[in-house]
């Protein structure tokens, strides 16, 4: 028998090789498309992505949760799935093709109809290899997974850069989306073994349908708490302020998404096979949200403090206006990457539906947060999403703390590192600030803050970071 500790830590450790990959591409790939496109086209494909999503959010079921869950499913039952989710992707993809028409008339703006029009097309891509990947997911395929991934980035992003260098806009963005689908699709079809068998046995899966629509309502009200700014935000200010934001807004999420759902991506199926274990639940997910946080925080600091390099210099002088708000949401980015992963929790025990109740909250608060500030300016609303980011941690940790007891004081051991390293940042930012005689450039105190960073997590985490690398080179996974 695997050992599931090792296969699922090698498992996170091969996505975050993927990630790291692909965070290069993604960070090589928003340089050169900020220099080819407007400011506007990065507002436009937001709305557009944020209207897309919220359609298929209820249009959709996805199915692929039940097969992860379920590790006992019978080809027959996989199969169902397969062509029922089929079936829901038309119906989909029918229904955004009605509406499209809508979002331009609610956003005014003409040109986000053809975006989702064509941008709807990874719809039908989508359930060709979902469950395939799933499976995968399921079997902890992750070093299959990420090779895909990484190819699947690379060429979009060759793709997504001549469309732009050919001025086709916002296209361009949309070319990157539907090339990535594609891709995924023909890798994860040659490398699957599994095949659906022609088969609809609809009472056979009434338990993983009943479990899935749970999860997927779960799901579901987590995606509008993550994307209800740009609903209401693309309604309050022009396509080009926005543009901003979302610009912002992807610099801060990109390592979050990148690091912390890889671990959202792992823990699920891990922890669904230790569903009757309470006790290494939440010690994995302790230990997950101690690894996140050393790498997340540091960073998320590090970019606030240099934001006006980065974004100057990198960038081009025509996002100015963006660093404020990338200084703000940095830190709103630090507290989501170690809250966003705690539905794994819930979903793992079979209770999807206590993550609804969590989001339905968290997204109150967001809307009452981007309302309230959008009055004072789009400087505001990034403050109060700040303070929404950290109060939305406190409900997760409380929540999983009345499901799974655990004591506070675990909360400050799996932290304590970090919470070190970002205090030291902020102090030596403090003092580069009002220190007057203290003449040091950006770029050095850039260099200096990344040194300082990296010494104090090997202090801190240094036997942490030490089995993560034997892990790495290892070549063979234990068994028991």
């Amino acid at each position: 028998m695997i050992n599931l500790k090792k296969k699922t830590i090698k498992g996170g450790l091969f996505l975050t090789i993927t990630n790291v990959i692909t965070q290069i591409f993604a960070i090589i790939l928003n340089v050169i498309l900020a220099r080819l496109l407007l400011v506007e086209d990065f507002g436009i494909i937001a709305l557009a992505s944020t209207y897309l999503g919220f359609i298929t959010l209820f249009t959709s079921i996805g199915f692929g949760s039940a097969v992860i869950h379920n590790n006992e499913a019978t080809k027959d039952q996989i199969s169902t799935l397969y062509w029922l989710n089929f079936i829901l992707s038309i119906f989909s993809l029918f229904v955004v093709i009605l509406t499209a028409p809508l979002a331009s008339t609610y956003y005014s703006e003409p040109l986000i109809t053809p975006v989702i029009l064509i941008s709807s097309v990874s719809l039908i891509l989508f359930p060709f290899f979902i469950i395939h990947q799933k499976l995968l997911e399921r079997d902890l395929r992750y070093d299959l997974i990420g090779k895909i991934i990484v190819f699947a980035t690379l060429i979009s992003s060759v793709i997504a850069v001549c469309a732009a260098y050919m001025n086709y806009g916002v296209f361009a963005l949309v070319a990157q989306m539907i090339s990535m689908s594609v891709i995924k699709l023909v890798l994860t079809l040659y490398y699957s073994k599994w095949k659906p068998k022609f088969v609809f046995r609809l009472t056979e899966v009434k338990s993983m349908v009943w479990f899935a629509l749970r999860y997927k309502t779960a799901q579901g009200t987590l995606y509008i708490e993550r994307n209800i700014d740009y609903l209401i935000l693309g309604k309050i200010f022009s396509p080009t302020i926005l543009g901003y934001y979302s610009f912002s807004y992807n610099i801060m999420y990109t390592p979050v998404k990148r690091i912390s759902n890889v671990f959202n991506d792992v823990l699920f199926p891990s922890l669904s096979k230790l569903k009757n274990n309470p006790k290494k639940i939440i010690q994995a997910y302790f230990q997950s949200k101690q690894l996140i946080a050393m790498v997340v925080f540091p960073i998320m600091v590090i970019v606030a403090f240099n934001a006006e390099l980065i974004i100057s210099y990198v960038f081009g002088d025509k996002w100015e206006e963006a660093i404020p708000i990338l200084r703000i949401l940095c830190f709103a980015g630090a507290f989501q990457s170690i809250s966003q992963f705690g539905s794994a929790i819930f979903n793992s025990v079979g209770k999807p539906e206590k993550s609804i109740s969590i989001a339905i909250i968290r997204s109150i608060l967001t809307v009452v947060a981007i309302v309230v500030g959008s009055w004072y300016g789009i400087l505001m609303v990034a403050y109060l999403l700040l303070a929404t980011k950290i109060l939305s941690w406190l409900i997760v940790l409380l929540a999983i703390r009345f499901e799974i007891h655990y004591d506070f004081y675990d909360i400050w051991k799996c932290l304590k590192g970090t919470m070190v390293c970002v205090i030291t940042l902020c102090l030596f930012e403090v003092l580069f600030e009002n220190v007057i005689y203290l003449e040091i450039s950006l770029l050095l105190k850039f260099i200096l803050q990344i040194l300082i960073a990296s010494s104090l997590i090997m202090c801190f985490y240094k036997k942490i970071i030490i089995d993560l690398f034997r892990i790495i080179v290892s070549n063979k996974i234990e068994t028991n």
